[in-house]
């Protein structure tokens, strides 16, 4: 079921900071994990703040837990991956008219949940890049990206298998962002200066790199949604 969770997590919440460990095994340093607590009693405190209610937090964290469980329920899982791992180019057009329709309205309704409960704790240009930074808004466009004529992204580049580079690049993303909380003091992207967007760039470079070795380079467009987005948000705008 490996590819499928893949599928699913960077479908619906690729978001890292509760892993404990990359591609090679090496745990989070000391100080990416005092960042990462530190980011999260920010957000915790920011939901009291801003909703007056301190089960607000709680709320939204339920709510991301629960929205893969959402998602699964409204599409099968088990035959999404069956299909997954005989996509070709005889089978794309059949795979991705079948998935991309279902796969983006439930991701779109199951996190309306999140989105609702989480804009009461900060707005939307207060929001801290995480690692990796996915904003709930981006999530549609990526769908949007993989279906982009039946998925050509996958099989760009002439690659042999179309689905081995997309398996591994969460965890690409997680090596290549594995100290990004502490590297960028877990600031706001209002405050973002020029190491935070060097940090930022170093990361996109990173990610670059693995997807080029791996034989699809244009994999990085899926991390270049958010990146851009983050991009245009903060100063990083005037340097990158």
């Amino acid at each position: 079921m490996h590819s499928a969770i893949s599928i699913l997590t960077l479908t619906l919440l690729p978001v890292s900071l509760c892993l404990s460990t990359d591609e090679s095994g090496e745990k989070f340093s000391p100080e990416e994990k005092e960042a990462i607590q530190r980011l999260k009693t920010q957000f915790d405190d920011a939901c009291l703040r801003n909703s007056g209610s301190n089960v607000t937090y709680d709320e939204v964290m339920e709510a991301v837990a629960l929205t893969p469980a959402c998602v699964s329920s409204k599409i099968s899982v088990e035959e999404l991956f069956g299909d997954w791992l005989e996509l070709n180019n005889d089978t794309r057009v059949a795979f991705f008219s079948k998935y991309c329709s279902p796969v983006k309205s439930s991701v779109v309704e199951c996190l309306k949940p999140v989105e609702s409960l989480a804009l009461q704790c900060v707005r939307p240009e207060g929001q801290r890049v995480e690692a990796p930074d996915f904003p709930l808004y981006i999530l549609p466009q990526v769908v949007d990206l993989l279906c982009e004529d039946y998925g050509a992204i996958l099989f760009a580049n002439n690659v042999v298998s179309p689905i081995e580079c997309f398996q591994n690049y969460y965890s690409y993303i997680q090596s290549c962002m594995k100290n990004f909380v502490s590297e960028t003091n877990a600031k706001v992207r209002g405050d973002y200066g020029e190491v935070e967007c060097n940090v930022l760039k170093s990361a996109r470079d990173c990610v670059a790199e693995k997807v080029d070795a791996c034989g699809n380079r244009d994999l990085i467009r899926i991390f270049d949604l958010p990146y851009q987005a983050v991009i245009r948000e903060t100063f990083c705008k005037n340097m990158i």
